[in-house]
């Protein structure tokens, strides 16, 4: 076992939840990736895991855990054994994790189909119940949001959309697809713009699969992804495998499906995951001064330039992420809502008034303490609908005292 010379580091992907199991607080370990199960661990365990970090070595760790009060002398046998624990889940950032994310990404570029990773889970993974529960969310969503789109001829060439689970989310997705209902049977071309939740070398990840859902597969422009690649001089399929488990594009394709109807779908799909810009924030510079980034756009520029008044882009993205959960210092109060709306709303108006960099720059002024994970797609997005105009449908929030999380659609004309 490779325990990285005794300094075992968490890969990166696995994200630690609070939860209550048999009415004891735990400490839920899910893999972003979905390589590893989930993995239930007690308070103290958690501790230990918070510990590994490729800085400290096991007898560091020991003093660390003593120091913290309630631990006695946990032995190097004692740790050696939870660690072994870890890596048998490919949970350490090592050469065995390594090698199997390898094996697996060759599996899934072998795959015809990138299959429905989330439907009973995030989603009815019944096609009746699906199909059901979407006519529910359509029709309880009226078309009056908090500031009403205009009305407007002819399709949205542009959609932000969330993409946190449809139980909390579900009427701000409906509001937005509402504009674009009416409109499926003359689209071509959905470019869908998801976040990445796990970390990645690349601005952006590209596939040629078709999406598999409850209600059939959707076809991927595969051809498209490959000029690209082409055109951009960059290899967006090296991190293909960020595809497996995302539920950022899997939700719009899901509801993309559904509102298409049954039989044959008549547009295509080009998913394009969106990586984060810390690394640009990191060095205080525009995104557009970043190579393969501003490759990437414009090379989706001009693919989409050839699909005027038959395509759509969507991204799909949530907006601040607040609460404990997240690491604030103290939970979510209600009374705390009115001023998230008002910063939020302030944000947005860089997206109304379709600038990208004013977008970017006021996110970077806040040193993005408000994790706004929909930055790059909305970025990207701007760039691509750009000199159309944005309007605000709808804006909500999913208040939790530990984690809330607040998100908008939009619609650009």
């Amino acid at each position: 076992m490779n325990m990285e010379g005794e300094r075992p580091r968490i890969r990166p992907g696995i994200e630690a939840l609070p939860a209550v199991q048999q009415g004891r607080r735990v400490v839920l370990i899910r893999d972003r990736w979905g390589i590893s199960p989930d993995l239930v661990l007690d308070q103290g365990s958690a501790l230990i895991l918070s510990l590994m970090d490729g800085r400290n070595d096991l007898r560091e760790i020991q003093v660390m855990l003593m120091r913290s009060g309630g631990f006695g002398l946990v032995s190097t046998e004692e740790l050696r054994g939870f660690i072994k624990r870890l890596d048998d889940q490919y949970l350490l950032d090592n050469e065995r994790f390594r090698s199997r994310r390898e094996e697996l990404l060759e599996e899934f570029r072998k795959r015809g189909l990138r299959e429905a990773a989330h439907a009973g889970s995030a989603y009815p993974a019944d096609p009746r119940e699906l199909h059901d529960y979407l006519d529910e969310l359509m029709s309880a969503a009226d078309e009056k949001g908090p500031a009403q789109a205009s009305a407007a001829h002819g399709p949205p060439v542009g959609l932000v959309l969330p993409h946190i689970d449809l139980e909390r989310g579900g009427r701000c997705y409906a509001r937005g697809y509402k504009f674009l209902r009416p409109f499926m049977r003359e689209l071509e071309l959905l470019v869908i713009l998801g976040t990445s939740h796990l970390p990645m070398e690349l601005p952006m990840a590209l596939t040629r699969k078709d999406f598999q859902t409850p209600l059939g597969a959707v076809p991927c422009a595969g051809e498209l992804a490959d000029e690209i690649c082409e055109v951009s001089c960059q290899d967006f399929y090296a991190e293909e495998l960020v595809h497996r488990a995302e539920h950022s594009i899997e939700v719009q394709v899901v509801f993309l499906k559904y509102l298409a109807g049954e039989g044959r779908c008549p547009f295509r799909i080009l998913p394009v995951l969106c990586g984060g810009f810390h690394h640009i924030m990191e060095k205080a510079h525009l995104p557009s001064a970043h190579s393969p980034l501003w490759e990437g756009i414009r090379a989706m520029q001009k693919v989409i330039g050839r699909f005027s008044g038959r395509s759509c882009v969507i991204a799909s993205a949530d907006l601040a992420h607040l609460g404990p959960q997240f690491g604030d210092p103290r939970p979510v109060d209600v009374s705390d809502l009115g001023r998230i709306e008002r910063q939020d709303l302030a944000m947005l108006q860089w997206v109304v008034s379709g600038s990208p960099d004013g977008f970017y720059r006021h996110i970077m002024a806040e040193e993005d303490r408000r994790r706004i994970c929909g930055l790059p797609p909305i970025y990207a997005w701007l760039h691509l609908v750009q000199g159309r105009s944005v309007q605000l449908i709808d804006y909500c929030q999913a208040h939790h005292p530990q984690c809330t999380v607040t998100f908008a659609s939009l619609g650009a004309w």
